[in-house]
């Protein structure tokens, strides 16, 4: 018979060590990222494509999320501090490449089926895509990441209020929606959320990101060289490639805004001769 004592040790055992695991991570240890990533996998995809959808673009910021957590080792002394430029990664960077190539996907699944099946957490889903930017992140980053309004606020540098008040609004606009639908008054936000945390990213994507981990490793090792760069798969092939092909869409288009035209260039050379 086990004892209380020995009860309570085998289950502290079974805990779920994040700093362990990111210890690992800063030295490059695959199965410490193998680890991490089977941990917040779900949560990642959940918070991805609960913003941008499913689409091609989609996929390139979850594999540039993994990408980040492993090259962002050589810039992060700590696991405190590898975790926290993660999330900052996943709640900013992430947002900046998506915006201009955002998906709102819409579904079929209509009023009258959700009264059906009473599956209110698809419902859920559909109604966030009312919810502004910062509202649908921080309610994102409480609900699904899992970390408390303090913890957002001191990732993104904001106040704590600010944060609050978003995941308020949020949460007051998702129920004002749902019980408008006929959602019964019983059902608390947090249960029907916690109903739809059930997806998970394909396979393959989950074997793209681990089959990627070693040539990441090598991006973080030396300087960002040709010789790694020639290891990327065609754009033309899986997550990384579409990851390659929206970096050059986003490099090619701040770079045709720089450009100057010839008329242009004509005409700055003429006001400059007008001033001397």
């Amino acid at each position: 018979m086990v004892g209380r004592h020995g009860a309570s040790a085998k289950v502290k055992s079974r805990r779920f060590d994040t700093e362990a695991v990111l210890k690992k991570i800063l030295k490059h240890d695959k199965e410490g990222f193998s680890s991490f990533y089977e941990r917040y996998r779900g949560r990642v995809y959940r918070f991805i494509v609960r913003q941008y959808g499913t689409s091609e673009f989609g996929k390139a910021a979850y594999y540039s999320t993994w990408r980040h957590l492993v090259v962002a080792g050589d810039s992060s002394k700590t696991p405190k501090e590898l975790k926290l430029s993660f999330f900052q990664y996943l709640g900013t960077s992430v947002g900046s490449l998506m915006s201009a190539q955002r998906t709102q996907e819409q579904t079929n699944y209509l009023p009258k089926d959700i009264e059906q099946d009473e599956n209110w957490s698809l419902a859920l889903i559909e109604h966030m895509k009312q919810l502004g930017d910062d509202q649908k992140r921080y309610f994102l980053f409480k609900h699904e990441i899992g970390i408390s309004e303090a913890a957002i606020a001191r990732t993104f540098s904001v106040k704590r209020k600010a944060v609050e008040s978003c995941i308020d609004a949020a949460e007051e606009t998702l129920k004002s929606s749902l019980h408008e639908a006929g959602m019964p008054q019983k059902l608390s936000l947090e249960k029907v959320y916690r109903e739809s945390r059930v997806v998970k990213p394909p396979h393959s994507w989950d074997k793209e990101i681990l089959e990627s981990f070693d040539m990441w490793v090598k991006q973080a090792n030396g300087p960002v060289s040709r010789a790694v760069k020639r290891e990327d798969p065609p754009s033309s092939e899986g997550i990384s490639g579409k990851w390659q092909q929206l970096r050059d869409q986003l490099k090619s288009k701040f770079t045709s805004l720089n450009r100057k035209s010839p008329a242009k260039q004509s005409r700055d050379r003429k006001l400059s001769s007008s001033h001397n």
